[in-house]
């Protein structure tokens, strides 16, 4: 049995309706709220624009670039230390004098 819902996501006066896990729903209105507050400052600090879609591409490809920064600042410090330990361990372990 799946866990999805159907909800309504209101952006700009458009109705969205997706199916979601339900554990996922403040997910998907937390970003559309996002969405939503984030048109509502384009269109204030840039009133002139010609037309409605460049507000939407400047939403996604904003979204986008901190999508894109957030991924990019995953740690993989501790894997990599993690492989070198090993890595040495592996060393000691065929450096060791056979026994005949």
């Amino acid at each position: 049995m799946s866990d999805r819902q159907k909800i309504t996501l209101n952006i700009e006066e458009v109705q969205l309706p997706i199916s979601v896990l339900s554990s996922e729903e403040k997910l998907y209105r937390d970003a559309a709220t996002l969405i939503q507050d984030r048109l509502r400052t384009l269109r204030t600090t840039y009133p002139t624009l010609p037309n409605e879609k460049y507000y939407y591409a400047m939403a996604m490809i904003t979204t986008a670039v901190e999508s894109v920064k957030r991924a990019n600042l995953v740690d993989n410090t501790p894997y990599i230390d993690m492989i070198k330990d090993l890595g040495e361990e592996i060393d000691k372990i065929l450096d060791k004098p056979q026994k005949h």
